[in-house]
C-alpha cells in the first residue's frame, strides 16, 4: 500500500533538513527576468562570468518548514558607489568596509521573500521581493556555490547601476545566504518522521 502524500513530503522535509542533504532547504530564488552581462564579474575568490554571460534576476524567498536561522555573508565587491546591505528583518547592515567573510543572521519564520535590501547610489535601492530603483537589480550568481571553505545555498549579486543601463556586472556588492533550521524545528520533523513510521508501520499489518 503506497503511503500518503503528505507523509511521503513529510519523511523527504526530514531527512533533507536532517542530514544537510539539500542545500537549497528553506530557500528559494524566484526568477523574475533574465539580464547579460556588459562588463566581467571578477570578484576574488570566484570564475569570473564574462561579459555577454547571462544572469537571472529575481527574489530570494523563504520556504520553511518551520523557523530557521538566515545568514548573510559578505563576499566582495567592485563598485563606484559606496554599496550597502540591511537585513531589514534584524536591522543590521554590512558595508564595503567589512571584511570579506562578515556574516549577519536573523531567524526567519515568515513564507515569502526575505527581509533585505540593497543601496548602491545614496537612496536608490533594490528590495528583495520589492521596488527596485530604476537600473539596479538583483542577480543570481550561483547556487551551492564553495567559496573559499564555506557553501553557499545562494550567492546573490547586486547591480548599482543606479539610472545607467550599459553597466551590467552584478558584482557590486556580493552576498552569500544559508539557512539552518533552528532546535525546534529539527525537533518538529523529527516527531513527523517518528508519526511516518508509525503509520506506514500500522498499514503494513493490516
Amino acid at each position: 500500500m503506497s503511503k500518503p502524500f503528505y507523509l511521503h513530503n513529510t519523511m523527504i522535509a526530514a531527512m533533507m533538513l536532517m542530514t544537510g542533504g539539500a542545500a537549497h532547504a528553506g530557500l528559494s530564488f524566484v526568477v523574475t527576468d533574465t539580464a547579460t552581462r556588459t562588463e566581467a564579474f571578477n570578484i576574488a575568490g570566484f570564475a569570473t562570468l564574462p561579459t555577454g554571460s547571462a544572469v537571472s534576476l529575481g527574489h530570494l524567498d523563504y520556504t520553511g518548514p518551520g523557523a530557521q536561522t538566515v545568514t548573510y555573508t559578505y563576499l566582495g565587491q567592485e563598485s563606484g558607489f559606496i554599496d550597502k546591505f540591511y537585513n531589514t528583518l534584524s536591522g543590521a547592515k554590512l558595508l564595503e568596509s567589512n571584511a570579506v567573510g562578515t556574516s549577519i543572521s536573523s531567524v526567519v519564520s515568515a513564507v515569502g521573500p526575505l527581509s533585505f535590501k540593497f543601496e548602491g547610489d545614496t537612496g536608490k535601492f533594490a528590495i528583495n521581493g520589492g521596488y527596485w530603483d530604476k537600473g539596479t537589480s538583483i542577480g543570481l550568481i550561483g547556487t551551492n556555490m564553495l567559496i573559499g571553505s564555506t557553501t553557499y545555498a545562494y550567492v546573490l549579486g547586486y547591480n548599482d547601476s543606479a539610472g545607467t543601463k550599459h553597466l551590467g556586472d552584478w558584482d557590486d556588492f556580493v552576498v552569500g545566504v544559508s539557512a539552518v533550521p533552528e532546535p525546534e524545528t529539527y525537533a518538529m520533523l523529527i516527531v513527523g518522521l517518528g508519526l511516518v513510521g508509525f503509520s506506514l508501520s500500522k498499514q503494513r499489518q493490516r
